[in-house]
């Protein structure tokens, strides 16, 4: 599997700007800055669904971003979308998963050392930091090529 790892901070927010999608080209953080050893261990990460996963990787390949979002207390990210599943942990604070669910929106809440996995391929769903903010690492699995990790959607129509 080719690699790209993408370290970015800042909170996911401020890093959106007008328009559909995020730019093409993220701007890597120098490794060398970040200290060496795990940046999460041991989160409880929920719903795996091994088919987005095989989707996002063609020919035994596929792109990996990982990021790290910080938002304040009670921010959230843009409604959006992923060309691929992300898998998500907390390491700080809580965070916020709001989808729609049938006929109606829904937020799960995920406190520090746990996640969820987001299955992409048009999912649309957001993130809202709990009232002392949240710090989170996502990891991209995106079909190669991808132009984007983030592309912006309207808001499902339970959740508007």
């Amino acid at each position: 599997m080719r690699i790209r790892w993408l370290l970015a901070g800042g909170a996911a927010a401020a890093a959106l700007g007008a328009g559909t999608a995020i730019a093409t080209h993220v701007p890597q953080i120098d490794p060398t800055t970040v200290p060496v050893g795990f940046l999460a261990t041991h989160n409880d990460v929920a719903n795996f669904k091994i088919s987005s996963f095989a989707r996002a990787v063609k020919h035994h390949r596929a792109d990996v971003f990982v990021q790290h979002v910080q938002l304040g207390p009670n921010a959230m990210t843009p409604w959006h979308t992923h060309p691929g599943p992300a898998i998500v942990t907390v390491v700080s604070g809580s965070l916020g998963y709001q989808d729609q669910h049938g006929h109606r929106c829904k937020t799960v809440t995920y406190q520090q050392g746990h996640g969820f996995v987001d299955r992409g391929f048009g999912h649309v769903h957001r993130a809202i930091a709990g009232p002392g903010g949240a710090h989170f690492y996502v990891t991209y699995v995106l079909p190669s090529g991808s132009a984007n990790h983030m592309i912006l959607a309207p808001a499902p129509g339970a959740c508007s």
